[in-house]
């Protein structure tokens, strides 16, 4: 007899913020492939069908402002009362095994879901408020801070992206080491290896003779993309030849564009905004370095779809970046907030081509060894089983 699981996500395409979207959106059809029944309960953008099926997966979408919000935390609140209601709905016609909530942002409604219908919750805590703020410092971060606890405390597993995070979680939340397992991200390989950058799709962006250095991520400041800036504005006095695609959008973009203006290097940076897969990658394939020097990361994925694409990678030693990337064999980590240490590994890389391939032909390699989202559904659906086996025997405390 199969599985059934419904997972709680607020990103679903075509509604994708970062990494966690991608994440549970190739996690749940990979997961349908290895066997195990699986939906999706998500929110709604203006022209996006309110069910559909994706690969086998099937997906439920919940309007978000159907009642007035005043602020993000009520927002989100009253996204989760949706996505209790769909979920009861979809219980009667589908009677679903486990629930698995991605991060604090569904925890409310997985939550109330475990307790309403006695099943077991798994939750994978992508990132801590702590992590991305250095610390609690104002009531916001405070309610966010104490519903990752929450998620965390009733989970049966708690699934995290890298060794990092899980010492995260322990240190943060206090979570018990034997209800942690640590799975990493993966990425769509076979995907990627289908782009292929278009004719003329270069010149788009850079001249003949410019090589490009990219940076992908959310313009925010745990991203790095002020450094990566600081960092090409000095690479410039060494080799004006050279062209930075920052790839992206976020609250930072404005700030980063000023400077850019302030500096004199506007005509050498491209702000390309929030692009799609196939651009993206061809953006990847046609790049010569990437910077991604991340000052918090639990884990990177950023850095996988460069590793794959073929682009060396300059990355920092934090988080998930430190454990994904060898040093000098499939990527270079540098210390974070380290402008000079960016710069001085940059030349070495831009000015050695032989290196360059080198590093890049490892990167994929360590890629399709162990970052593969089948390799990754298996050992999902693994934990799904070993929590129904334990399910069977427990005594259930219900709240209500």
């Amino acid at each position: 007899m199969s599985i059934r699981v419904l997972h709680l996500s607020w990103e679903w395409p075509p509604h994708m913020i970062g990494g966690l979207g991608r994440h549970v959106y190739h996690i749940t059809r990979n997961l349908v492939r290895n066997g195990v029944e699986t939906a999706v309960i998500s929110i709604s953008l203006p022209g996006v069908p309110a069910s559909e099926e994706v690969d086998g997966v099937h997906v439920r979408r919940v309007d978000p402002f159907r009642f007035r919000s005043t602020g993000f935390i009520t927002w989100v609140l009253n996204f989760n009362e949706e996505m209790i209601e769909e979920a009861l709905r979809l219980y009667d016609q589908w009677d679903f095994d486990l629930i698995h909530v991605h991060d604090w942002l569904s925890g409310p409604a997985g939550i109330a879901l475990k307790h309403i219908l006695h099943k077991p919750l798994i939750a994978t805590i992508h990132a801590t408020e702590v992590g991305r703020r250095g610390g609690v410092y104002n009531e916001e971060q405070f309610i966010i801070h104490s519903w990752e606890w929450r998620t965390t405390y009733e989970a049966w597993k708690v699934i995290v992206c890298s060794n990092y995070m899980l010492g995260e979680v322990v240190r943060v939340h206090g979570v018990p080491k034997d209800k942690l397992v640590m799975i990493p991200n993966g990425i769509d390989t076979s995907y990627i290896d289908s782009v292929s950058p278009r004719s003329g799709f270069r010149d788009l962006y850079a001249m003949p003779n410019e090589r490009i250095i990219t940076f992908v991520g959310r313009l925010v400041y745990e991203k790095g993309p002020d450094l990566v800036l600081a960092a090409f504005r000095e690479l410039l006095n060494w080799n004006w030849e050279l062209k930075l695609l920052i790839v992206g959008d976020g609250p930072m973009r404005e700030y980063l564009m000023e400077l850019a203006h302030e500096w004199g290097i506007w005509s050498k940076v491209y702000f390309t905004g929030r692009v799609d897969d196939q651009t993206l990658y061809s953006i990847l394939k046609v790049s010569d370095l990437a910077i991604l020097p991340s000052r918090y990361e639990p884990f990177g994925i950023t850095i996988l779809e460069a590793m794959a694409t073929g682009v060396p990678v300059i990355t920092t030693r934090v988080g998930g970046p430190d454990e994904i990337v060898r040093d000098w064999y499939n990527g270079v980590k540098v210390p974070p907030n380290n402008v000079e240490e960016i710069v001085r590994t940059a030349k070495i890389l831009l000015s050695n081509e032989e290196l360059r391939m080198r590093i890049a032909r490892n990167a994929r390699e360590s890629v399709l060894r162990w970052y593969t989202w089948d390799r990754i559904a298996r050992w999902t659906k693994r934990v799904y089983q070993d929590t129904l086996e334990e399910y069977k025997t427990a005594k259930w405390f219900s709240l209500w």
